[in-house]
């Protein structure tokens, strides 16, 4: 049987199912942690804040160590 994409319909539901979603503070309870998750995403677009809050949440975000220009 062939895994090309749109070959053949799947004929079993998945083997693992998430139970709980992904807690960013879960295990890395440091300072820096604390403030990425206190922050507010304000005066960007609708597209970026989704973006930033994604990024938050999957513990993806890095600040930056210095301001830009």
């Amino acid at each position: 049987m062939s895994s090309q994409k749109g070959n053949v319909a799947r004929s079993r539901p998945q083997k693992h199912q998430n139970t709980f979603s992904f807690k960013n503070d879960k295990f890395d309870k440091s300072v820096q942690t604390k403030k990425i998750n206190a922050k507010l995403h304000d005066g960007v677009c609708q597209r970026c804040k989704e973006v930033l809050e994604w990024r938050v949440k999957y513990s993806k975000y890095k600040p930056l160590s210095k301001p830009k220009k």
